[in-house]
C-alpha cells in the first residue's frame, strides 16, 4: 500500500473517472485523485485525454504517482515570447523566440518539436516504462486520428507512446504515426469520453473539467491566441459531452492559467483538491453505500 493509499475503508459504488485536457490546468486531476483517495473513494477505472491521460496513466502505473506528478519536469515546454518586458535586451530575446517559433511552425511540426525527446523521457519516467495493461486499474487513453478526425482509444500498448499522442498539441509537438493512424491531442475529437468510461462497467461516472470559460488576461501573442481559440471552439461540444456524466467536477482557479503555464502547476493541483472538498456532500450521496446494520 502506497503513501497516498486509501485511509478510510468505506463501502462505495464503483466509479470511473474521466480526466479531460486543459494543459497545465489538467494537473488539477492529481489534486482530485488525492482528495478522493484520502476519503476512501478508490476509482475502478480512469479515462484520460491529453493532460488527463498523463495524470491517469501515471496514477495507474506508478506507485509514487502523486509525488511524481508534483515533481514532473516541465522545463522543456516551449517558451512563449513576452514583449511586455521592458528594455531592449528583453525585446530582442522575445523577437528571437517568436522568429524561432514561426520557423518551426512553417518548416516543421511546431515550437515544441525540439523537445519531443525530453517529453517522451518525462512520460517514460512517470509511467515507469510500462504498458497500459499493467495498470493497477484499467486505464484508457484517447487520441485523435488526424487522417479521419475520429477518436482512437487505447488500453494496451506502451504507455509512453499513447500518452504522448493524446497530449501532442498541434503546432507544439509532432504527431505519433502508429500503423494506419496519425495521432494527436485527444481533445480535438472528444474532450470528455464519458461513453468510454461507461463501457468499463462502473456504476458511476465522474468527469473532471479544468477548462476556463473566461480569460480575463486575454492572449498576449499568436501562440496563446491559437491555443485559446481551440478552447473556445470546444466549449459547446465540451458542454454536451460532460452532460453525459453522473457528476462533473470543475476546479476553480484564482487567475487565468494558459495551456502552457506550467509554473502554476502547484496552484492547479491545489484547485483540484479544493474542488473535491467542496463537493464531498454530493460525492457521498452519489457513491456511498449504506453501512451494514
Amino acid at each position: 500500500m502506497t503513501r497516498h493509499a486509501q485511509r478510510n475503508n468505506r463501502p462505495h459504488k464503483s466509479f470511473a473517472l474521466v480526466f479531460s485536457g486543459g494543459g497545465a490546468r489538467g494537473l488539477s486531476h492529481a489534486g482530485v485523485l488525492r482528495a478522493l483517495i484520502s476519503r476512501g473513494y478508490m476509482p475502478s477505472a480512469v479515462v484520460g485525454v491529453s493532460m488527463g491521460a498523463v495524470v491517469g496513466a501515471t496514477y495507474a502505473l506508478n506507485d509514487d504517482w502523486y509525488d511524481a506528478l508534483v515533481g514532473m519536469d516541465t522545463s522543456g515546454f516551449p517558451a512563449a515570447p513576452d514583449f511586455r518586458q521592458p528594455g531592449l535586451r528583453a525585446k530582442i530575446r522575445g523577437l528571437r523566440i517568436a522568429l524561432l517559433a514561426a520557423r518551426d511552425m512553417y518548416f516543421g511540426w511546431g515550437v515544441g518539436a525540439r523537445t519531443e525527446t525530453w517529453g517522451r523521457n518525462v512520460l517514460t519516467e512517470l509511467t515507469r516504462g510500462k504498458t497500459l495493461q499493467e495498470g493497477r486499474i484499467p486505464v484508457f487513453v484517447c487520441a485523435t486520428d488526424m487522417l479521419t478526425g475520429e477518436r482512437v482509444v487505447f488500453s494496451q500498448g506502451r504507455a509512453t507512446d499513447y500518452v504522448y499522442s493524446s497530449a501532442a498539441l498541434a503546432g507544439i509537438l509532432p504527431p505519433l504515426v502508429d500503423g494506419p493512424y496519425v495521432l494527436m491531442d485527444g481533445a480535438y475529437a472528444d474532450i470528455a469520453p464519458v461513453d468510454v468510461a461507461r463501457t468499463t462497467g462502473a456504476e458511476v461516472v465522474i468527469a473532471v473539467d479544468p477548462g476556463q470559460r473566461e480569460n480575463a488576461a486575454g492572449p498576449k501573442n499568436g501562440m496563446q491566441a491559437m491555443l485559446r481559440s481551440v478552447e473556445v471552439c470546444q466549449y459547446e461540444h465540451a458542454r454536451l459531452r460532460f452532460e453525459r456524466a453522473d457528476m462533473v467536477i470543475r476546479p476553480m482557479f484564482r487567475q487565468t492559467i494558459g495551456t502552457l503555464e506550467f509554473a502554476q502547476k502547484r496552484h492547479c493541483i491545489a484547485a483540484g483538491a479544493m474542488a473535491i472538498r467542496r463537493a464531498y456532500p454530493q460525492i457521498g450521496q452519489l457513491l456511498d453505500r449504506p453501512l451494514p446494520g
